[in-house]
């Protein structure tokens, strides 16, 4: 359940960067263009891997009490 949760926010934090207004780094400052775009597709490709690991965990977790 965590990875999934985890997920969300990886993808939603991703997702910013294809903006204009960027990634946020600090309260005054973003990272945009390119550098965002690449870090956006890392941490959607990360969030992706998070909801299935999340997923196929909780799938095994459940099967195992059908035993």
């Amino acid at each position: 359940m965590l990875g999934i949760i985890l997920g969300i926010v990886s993808i939603g934090l991703g997702l910013k960067g294809f903006t204009p207004s960027g990634l946020p780094l600090t309260r005054k400052k973003n990272i945009t263009g390119v550098t965002a775009i690449v870090i956006g597709v890392f941490c959607c490709l990360l969030g992706a891997f998070l909801i299935l690991e999340g997923a196929f965990g909780i799938f095994v977790v459940a099967n195992s009490f059908n035993r």
